[in-house]
């Protein structure tokens, strides 16, 4: 994906506007083949980062989304999805149980380490 676009997608999934960044991250489907491996990684790392200060209930949906559109495309290798954990429990409704569900054995092993 050019720089440019690429750009301009990261800063609107750091958006003020939560209408922003659902849109954002509802358009992760839409380019997902585009970005490079280092590409997808930043942003499944960001989007990571960010889910637990969502406040926005369909927010929080989109970015979860959003990373299952990487994973479809064998483009989560490598991202960090222990912040995932972090999201606290009062902000996960019924959409997103299936996400976190999904993403939980990714998120216990990254919070307990590689194994031997």
């Amino acid at each position: 994906m050019e720089s440019k676009y690429y750009v301009e997608f990261l800063r609107d999934l750091l958006s003020l506007d939560a209408a922003v960044r659902t849109e954002a991250s509802d358009r992760v489907q839409d380019f997902v083949n585009l970005l490079s491996d280092t590409q997808a990684r930043v942003v499944g790392d960001l989007i990571a980062m960010l889910a637990p200060y969502e406040e926005s209930r369909v927010a929080l949906e989109a970015l979860l989304h959003a990373l299952t559109d990487l994973d479809g495309c064998g483009k989560l290798d490598g991202v960090d999805l222990s912040p995932l954990g972090e999201i606290p429990e009062s902000a996960i409704h019924v959409e997103h149980r299936e996400y976190m569900e999904e993403f939980a054995p990714r998120i216990a092993r990254a919070n307990n380490g590689p194994t031997e």
